[in-house]
């Protein structure tokens, strides 16, 4: 029995969170003896046009994985964002306008297609919850679907028909327990019906901030944030915040690492205590994190969050949004960063930090120690694999 992951885009350098969580769960359970295969279309990433194809259609291997590509939709992206915007706008919809929000969003009939002809010898993992490929992927065989749905609290949660997808799938599986609580509370949903299995992250380089130093000339105390610059990610805010502390407090700076909305990038250049790095390779990435004070994750909407689990790896604090309940969650289960939830707050978290270094370097021990005991793909590949068992799949079926 094959397990297929379905997701809209992937490559082997994608930045989008679910994607490289679906390569991580893809790679884990081939380590644990499942023969696995990954579903995508042939879009480039959430940055590119989501009815235009970038890549052949085809399969492909990308760094030991087949991954099958399928054509794009072509899509109304005007009625798409007519639909979106009155949804962002807290205006009532209709179950129809639901339908075609879905129906203009990320979608491939020659995917679909396969699957149906298929089902029968894949079980389909879908992630994340919010594009056609999963809703529409999701409804061909509900018997053999499961859900990784990667669950914010955003507008798009809300609507009726992502509720319907909830309870008719085989199965969820939950990267924290407070995503698995929100969906309780949104879609009335049985958790019996799921599980919470989590997600591994990996640091393969030994972090080396001195090298970090030398190569890029830092000579300066300072923040990260890494991940994509867009508003959705609570940027703006971040930006605006550490704009006004480092009027105050010009002893500190703001690396920021990534790509995103040109507004954002504009804004960042403007800004004398913030510097953008661009994207930088993993080794560069992860030898900044190490020699930063704190990396900052101001997103309100998180279900995992894998930046905060590779900078806890480099040995590095996070200071997170207070109103995220997940990225909140972690740091007070780890004890390995702070929060904050308004400007007084943010200036104190960051005050804090930079006033005891010896405290700072514990909390990212706490915290490298949190993610070694929960987060491993290992750990991950076990609960998939068991829950799958437990859902009818026996693991004869599912180890070749």
């Amino acid at each position: 029995m094959k397990i297929a992951i379905v997701t809209p885009w992937f490559t082997d350098s994608i930045s989008g969170g679910a994607e490289r969580f679906a390569g991580g769960i893809a790679n884990s359970l081939i380590e644990a003896g499942c023969d696995v295969e990954l579903l995508t279309t042939c879009g480039k990433d959430s940055f590119w046009d989501w009815g235009e194809d970038f890549y052949e259609e085809g399969v492909y291997e990308i760094n030991g994985l087949s991954v099958r590509r399928f054509e794009l939709r072509k899509r109304n992206k005007k009625k798409y964002e007519e639909i979106l915007v009155k949804i962002i706008n807290k205006e009532q919809i209709l179950y129809t306008e639901e339908m075609q929000l879905l129906h203009e969003t990320v979608n491939s009939d020659s995917m679909y297609d396969f699957i149906a002809e298929n089902r029968e010898e894949y079980i389909f993992l879908f992630i994340p919850y919010l594009f056609g490929t999963s809703y529409w992927g999701s409804k061909i065989a509900p018997e053999r679907s499961f859900l990784i749905p990667c669950l914010h609290d955003e507008d798009m949660a809300y609507l009726e028909s992502i509720g319907h997808m909830f309870n008719r799938v085989k199965g969820v599986l939950f990267n924290t327990v407070e995503e698995q609580e929100l969906t309780k509370k949104l879609y009335d949903f049985d958790t019996s019906n799921s599980v919470v299995s989590g997600g591994g992250v990996e640091v393969k380089h030994i972090p080396k901030s001195a090298a970090f130093r030398e190569k890029y000339s830092v000579d300066y105390d300072y923040f990260i944030y890494v991940g994509r610059l867009v508003g959705g990610k609570n940027v703006p805010q971040m930006i605006e915040q550490f704009n006004k502390y480092y009027e105050e407090n010009k002893n500190v700076k703001l690396l920021i690492v990534g790509k995103g909305e040109e507004q954002i990038v504009e804004t960042i250049r403007k800004s004398s205590g913030i510097i953008h790095m661009g994207e930088l390779n993993d080794e560069d990435k992860f030898n900044a994190i190490a020699g930063s004070i704190a990396l900052m994750q101001p997103s309100l909407m998180e279900s995992f969050s894998i930046v905060i689990m590779e900078s806890w790896l480099c040995g590095t604090p996070v200071i997170v949004n207070g109103y995220c309940e997940v990225t909140k969650g972690h740091c007070d289960r780890s004890e390995g960063g702070l929060y904050y939830k308004d400007y007084d707050s943010f200036k104190t978290v960051l005050n804090e930090l930079l006033a005891s270094k010896e405290e700072a370097e514990l909390m990212g021990q706490r915290g490298k120690n949190y993610v070694e005991k929960e987060y491993t793909w290992e750990m991950t590949a076990e609960r998939i694999i068991d829950f799958l068992s437990v859902r009818g799949f026996s693991k004869e079926v599912l180890l070749k």
